[in-house]
């Protein structure tokens, strides 16, 4: 047996070891986000079917396009070493990232709203303003009559 008749099978296994790590990264994904909407117990389910739905359409499409819809049992090796490779190894880098993503978001945030009330302060918009609120008192006391 030559490597050009394993070919196919060795891409398929390479195929399923990606597949795995890209489950990995997208779990990680949904999990921060969750977090961060942190849904009661019925979303988070519905979530997680939904998540889970996803998954099986790309692995299915995969598979479909890869080796024609042949599955083996290494590929359900491959993906669960694929799993592994990455909660092991990378999972840990992603969550730094993301924790250090939000704390510059954060600060991004805070520097935008710091601008947004520094502007407010100006003559021109504190007029305005009061040109609103009086003009909303009016309106009301003329509706009220």
């Amino acid at each position: 047996m030559g490597l050009w008749e394993i070919q196919s099978q060795i891409t398929l296994l390479m195929s399923s070891l990606i597949i795995g790590l890209v489950t990995g990264f997208l779990f990680d994904i949904y999990r921060r986000i969750r977090n961060l909407v942190s849904p009661g117990p019925y979303l988070t389910a519905l979530g997680d079917l939904f998540f889970w739905g996803i998954i099986t359409a790309i692995t299915f499409t995969s598979l479909l396009a890869i080796s024609y819809g042949q599955v083996r049992g290494y590929v359900f090796f491959g993906i669960g070493a694929g799993l592994s490779l990455y909660f092991h190894f990378i999972s840990r880098y992603v969550i730094v990232f993301f924790v250090v993503f939000d704390i510059y978001a954060f600060r991004f945030l805070q520097k935008i709203l710091s601008f947004v009330n520094g502007v407010k302060k100006f003559k021109i918009f504190r007029l305005a303003e009061r040109m609103w609120t009086d003009a909303r008192r009016i309106l009301l006391k003329i509706k009220h009559k």
